[in-house]
């Protein structure tokens, strides 16, 4: 390997400009990958945005429920008659919350169960639903 590398070196012209040529490169090559991913990442964002703008925007966001009666879902997470909790964002049945008092928030739990220990709203029956947008 090493005659391989000696051989590279004097057809580059000798250690000074091997090295000129393997600095040069690098930069060039960082560069480029600082500008893809620079590309890259507003893509992203313009397609999380463009996502959210699709979505139907979350009717009980920042408003807070009290449970009614004690249940665990099925994570496992405990609630106790008295809690109170506020809707951070949701999807679909998929509700992102914080409990109030409790260190370890945010949760994700089922709007269906929520309903059904809460005053949160139950979901529509499947006949109610607005028909998707694709």
């Amino acid at each position: 390997m090493y005659q391989d590398i000696t051989k590279l070196i004097k057809t580059l012209g000798g250690p000074k400009k091997a090295l000129t040529l393997l600095v040069g490169g690098t930069l060039a090559v960082g560069s480029l990958l600082t500008v893809g991913g620079q590309q890259s990442a507003k893509a992203i964002t313009k397609a999380v945005k463009t996502r959210r703008a699709r979505r139907d925007p979350c009717p009980t966001v920042g408003q807070t429920f009290s449970v009614q009666a004690a249940g665990t879902d099925e994570q496992g997470l405990e609630f106790r008659e008295g809690d109170t909790y506020s809707v951070v964002e949701c999807d679909d049945d998929a509700i992102l919350i914080e409990i109030t008092g409790n260190a370890d928030n945010p949760y994700f739990v089922s709007g269906a169960f929520l309903s059904s220990i809460s005053d949160y709203p139950a979901p529509p029956a499947p006949s109610e639903k607005a028909p998707s947008r694709s």
